[in-house]
């Protein structure tokens, strides 16, 4: 005869089981999810940052061959030194987290191996009462030898459970094992990923010290230039000090001009066009796209040490972007060219949106003239390329009722 409470016990088992299961694995999802960044996410950011680093390499060749070193030779090591020491911390962010991802699956493993112990237990006592049974012939013998009907019902129902227990605990403990067989295969996955990104951090900390090393060298020899680099410094001060009075002027005038319209659209209750253009383009703040093709920032908004000169403090209304010879400068927004001014031999264009002015300096060509509406994206003037050192920058800034703004926090990374 068959015991009842053992098919109880079974039962209870399986419900326990359960709940003990969801709990663990809840824990440990609350685990992944606090423990830092997940390694798909570190992948892209370090794909990005590679990407940064190889353009800073392509530059630094252009403006390095058959030339003297230059201050923006300087500025774009340091940018790419910069960028080197961010991927390392990428890199060992990744490390972490794979750590993480190993012990967690250990964490798993150890879980699914006592649910495997348990499932074997309880496979055994079932294969325990069904020998009990004697088999098929005693199953039809223990059904025939019920006292009516409804018990024979019974014991039938109840020779099926117990068979279907049986089946369902080995596949229980076939998928258990599968479940771990995978963790295992994982982890080992893991481990390879470890041991190759541990290469990659030890090549970008080679490359960083010879990086290093040559920042050193090239600021010793703009060192023995020093006389010559403070006249620049003064003269090209100077100069920006005049454009910036012209811009103060124009901006000042175009600003008195936008608020009689603005006066105008009130009396009809109405918006200015300038309200509404001033008011997408501060919707689009960090969205706003690179104002050349490719490139990167070497010269950062706001005083600033120079780089060669450490009792020199440089400012800056903008940013200058170092890109490639023949770039084009583009508009980063929707707007009217309200001026093109000269500085030096070069062009400088002031583009209006509402109470907005985005500003492209260093051109040697201009594709606009006053009055013309520019689209985004649209190609504005040709960048300027020293013919003694290589370099090909734009000079770009942002400004709102004269407050210039930092672009870096405005345009979207190239």
């Amino acid at each position: 005869m068959v015991n009842n409470n053992s098919h109880r016990s079974i039962v209870n088992g399986q419900q326990y089981l359960s709940c003990k299961f969801w709990i663990v694995i809840f824990f440990v999802m609350m685990t992944i999810t606090g423990s830092g960044q997940s390694v798909s996410s570190l992948e892209k950011k370090i794909e990005s940052i590679q990407k940064d680093i190889k353009l800073a390499e392509k530059l630094l060749k252009e403006t390095s061959t058959d030339k003297a070193t230059s201050i923006n030779q300087v500025s774009l090591l340091q940018t790419q030194i910069a960028q080197r020491e961010s991927l390392i911390k990428m890199y060992q962010e990744q490390i972490n987290a794979i750590d993480r991802e190993i012990k967690n699956n250990k964490n798993e493993i150890a879980v699914l191996e006592k649910d495997l112990e348990l499932y074997r237990k309880e496979y055994a006592n079932l294969i325990v009462i069904n020998y009990r049974n004697r088999g098929k012939a005693n199953n039809l013998l223990f059904i025939f030898s019920s006292e009516d009907f409804n018990q024979a019902i019974r014991r039938m129902r109840y020779i099926r459970e117990l068979n279907g227990l049986i089946k369902d605990k080995i596949e229980e403990i076939d998928s258990t094992q599968i479940k771990i067989n995978l963790k295992l295969e994982k982890n080992e996955k893991n481990k390879r990923s470890m041991t190759l990104v541990l290469a990659q951090e030890k090549n970008e900390r080679a490359s960083l010290l010879k990086e290093r090393d040559k920042l050193n060298k090239d600021i010793a020899s703009l060192k023995k230039k020093e006389k010559q680099i403070q006249k620049d410094i003064t003269a090209k001060e100077k100069q920006t000090k005049e454009l910036h009075k012209q811009i103060d002027r124009i901006i000042a005038e175009e600003i008195r001009k936008a608020n009689e319209r603005e006066d105008l659209a009130k009396k009809n209750n109405t918006k200015s066009i300038d309200y509404n253009l001033s008011n997408d383009f501060a919707q689009n703040k960090g969205k706003l796209p690179y104002p050349v093709e490719q490139g990167i920032i070497t010269g950062k908004f706001g005083s600033s040490q120079h780089p060669t000169q450490k009792r020199v403090v440089v400012k800056n209304n903008g940013v200058d972007i170092t890109t490639s010879k023949g770039s084009k400068a583009r508009s980063v927004f929707n707007g009217e060219v309200c001026s093109i001014m000269s500085q030096g031999s070069n062009s400088v264009i002031l583009i209006r949106h509402g109470l907005y002015f985005t500003l492209y300096a260093n051109l040697d060509k201009v594709y606009v003239k006053v009055g013309d509406k520019v689209s985004t994206g649209q190609e504005i003037g040709h960048i300027h390329t020293n013919v003694n050192d290589g370099k090909t920058i734009l000079h770009f800034e942002i400004c709102h009722n004269n407050v210039f703004m930092n672009p870096a926090l405005w345009i979207r990374k190239n």
